[in-house]
């Protein structure tokens, strides 16, 4: 199995050219960029014109509208887990091993603080190997973009990858079933537990299986998540994710 950290996944640019599901997270994700860029001019309009900002230098220019950025990211990511852009377009940012919190909206977007960075937080994220919706401070951050859509079951091929193996693994054939050894002449073959001579055997499945805790409770077993609805899927280290939220059980 490989590390949980992907280090065995293609990167980005090896999939984006042949694969509708990645071409599609990234046309999503800049489209949200734009309706985002919007709010933070609307926004930041409001400080700049009554300080006169077209006097700035350059540098001071860049990192006022990149702290607006960064502040206006922190702040929604970890009220809402996205932005106005990423809501509107169904994205919603996960944390891959908990609960989405402030350090990681903090680490996944210190980026914007100087928005040239940006760029290359992508660029290095697509070309490295791992998750090929990640950044790189998203992979610092252990955090990620998804779909929370109907269409998210597309995406989960991404997720499955950091636990899939660097090899396709076969399955050993089954063994084949021995047949019981004829009755001798004369005697009549014992009956099938809990049937008579001839019948079909029954079908297979048998009674649910089921599981109880110390207290003598049934343990329930979880199908959907209990924060959206979504169906969860067993991750490499024995957990339970959400394909939509990714919320971790």
């Amino acid at each position: 199995m490989s590390p949980p950290d992907g280090s065995d996944m293609p990167s980005a640019f090896d999939l984006i050219g042949h694969n509708p599901a990645l071409q599609e997270h990234w046309i999503r994700r800049f489209i949200a960029f734009v309706f985002d860029a919007v709010v933070v001019i609307v926004v930041g309009l409001f400080f700049a014109i009554p300080l006169g900002f077209l006097g700035w230098a350059l540098w001071f220019i860049l990192l006022f509208w990149g702290t607006i950025w960064f502040v206006y990211s922190v702040l929604l990511e970890t009220i809402f887990a996205g932005t106005i852009g990423k809501k509107i377009l169904a994205l919603r940012v996960v944390a891959i091993d908990r609960n989405l919190d402030i350090v990681h909206a903090v680490v996944r977007n210190l980026s914007k603080v100087f928005p040239p960075f940006v760029l290359i937080d992508g660029l290095v994220g697509a070309a490295t190997q791992g998750d090929p919706r990640q950044r790189l401070f998203d992979r610092i951050a252990r955090t990620t973009v998804t779909r929370v859509d109907q269409g998210a079951y597309m995406e989960e091929q991404f997720r499955m990858m950091q636990h899939a193996g660097p090899h396709p693994m076969t399955m050993p054939p089954a063994p084949m079933p021995h047949a019981p050894p004829p009755a001798p002449p004369g005697v009549q073959a014992a009956p099938a537990p809990g049937g008579w001579p001839g019948q079909a055997p029954a079908p297979g499945g048998g009674w649910p299986q089921h599981s109880w805790d110390e207290q003598g409770q049934l343990v329930k077993e979880m199908k959907f998540c209990t924060a959206c609805g979504g169906q969860l899927v067993a991750r490499g280290d024995g957990k339970l994710t959400c394909v939509r939220c990714g919320a971790v059980y």
